[in-house]
């Protein structure tokens, strides 16, 4: 048996032709480390394709979506990876797509699957004093124990919004209110939640709850 070659071939490319190995390679091959995207029928492999190793290679978007819904004919063909040759006649190891036939490969989560964000806030009390303590909890999809949040608010008195970043990690966390706190209603008016704690990019999105902060009558501050 011929030594297999070291082929890292970049399948990057956006065309409306199919991306078979039979165009590049047939036997003996490592194809590995590569991303494809936006083809009609994704990577193919044919029957008489064997002793390949596909090796982590990002395979995604295959047929492109506006093709998926227009071409009848993609339906057969449609796929992130399609493998035509015998089971067993080339070897799959970390390969990750969305669709794919006779070719195992880890699945992609769409972003509806990963991006987390908000629906709601809530405080577990309506009014809270100086110095005391009230708990934050945020509401929505994909919001974990290090999910950060950025806080739009409007404070007592203000005409306008003001931002904190990474007000809170987590979807639920207990915040003392500082002793020089203004009294009044503070509101939040939005919520930004993001998985980096560097990456305040994304948009607010509108939620709405306030919490009362009181004057201790009781208390020399």
């Amino acid at each position: 048996m011929p030594m297999p070659r070291r082929n890292r071939r970049g399948f990057r490319q956006r065309r409306r032709q199919p991306t078979t190995l039979q165009e590049h390679v047939v036997t003996d091959n490592f194809i590995e480390e590569n991303v494809v995207t936006g083809n009609v029928t994704g990577v193919r492999i044919v029957a008489t394709a064997v002793r390949n190793v596909f090796r982590g290679n990002v395979i995604a978007g295959n047929p492109p979506i506006l093709d998926a819904n227009n071409a009848l004919d993609n339906a057969p063909s449609g796929f992130d990876i399609l493998d035509l040759s015998p089971a067993g006649a080339n070897t799959f190891e970390n390969n990750t797509c969305v669709t794919s036939m006779n070719a195992p490969c880890g699945s992609l989560r769409s972003e509806t699957d990963v991006i987390p964000t908000v629906q709601g806030v809530a405080f577990d009390l309506r009014s809270v004093r100086r110095g005391g303590s009230v708990t934050v909890t945020f509401s929505g999809n994909n919001l974990t124990k290090t999910t950060h949040f950025d806080l739009r608010f409007r404070a007592p008195g203000a005409a306008g919004d003001d931002v904190v970043l990474n007000f809170q990690q987590g979807a639920s966390g207990p915040h003392v209110i500082p002793l020089d706190t203004v009294a009044g209603d503070w509101t939040i008016t939005g919520v930004r939640a993001h998985t980096d704690a560097n990456d305040h990019t994304g948009p607010f999105l509108p939620v709405q709850a306030t919490l009362s902060v009181f004057v201790n009558p009781f208390s020399p501050f």
